[in-house]
C-alpha cells in the first residue's frame, strides 16, 4: 500500500472540439467557441465532436494525453477525473 503523501493526484481536462467533415480547410474549434460563433449546437453527419483527455504530467510538467500515463513506471490508477500516481516508481 502507498503512503499517503506519496500518491500524487492529477486532474484530468476534458477538451471537445468540433470538426467540420465536409470541409476540411475549415480548422478545429473548441466546442464553447463555436456555439458562441454559431448560435447552435453541432450536429452529426457534418460536424464531428472529438474529445481529448489531457493532463499535466506532475513529473516534469508537459502535456500529455491521459492515455500515455498507462506507459509511465509511476502510474498506479485512473479513476474518475484523475491520474494517481506515485513520487517513486511501483514498476
Amino acid at each position: 500500500m502507498w503512503r499517503a503523501e506519496e500518491v500524487r493526484l492529477t486532474p484530468i481536462r476534458k477538451l471537445k472540439f468540433v470538426v467540420d467533415t465536409e470541409d476540411p480547410t475549415t480548422p478545429a474549434m473548441p466546442l464553447s467557441s463555436f456555439v458562441k460563433l454559431f448560435g447552435f449546437t453541432p450536429e452529426p453527419p457534418r460536424y464531428r465532436l472529438i474529445s481529448v483527455d489531457a493532463l499535466s504530467c506532475p513529473e516534469d510538467q508537459t502535456v500529455v494525453l491521459a492515455v500515455e500515463c498507462a506507459e509511465c513506471p509511476r502510474f498506479i490508477k485512473r479513476a474518475k477525473n484523475y491520474i494517481y500516481c506515485s513520487e517513486k516508481p511501483v514498476r
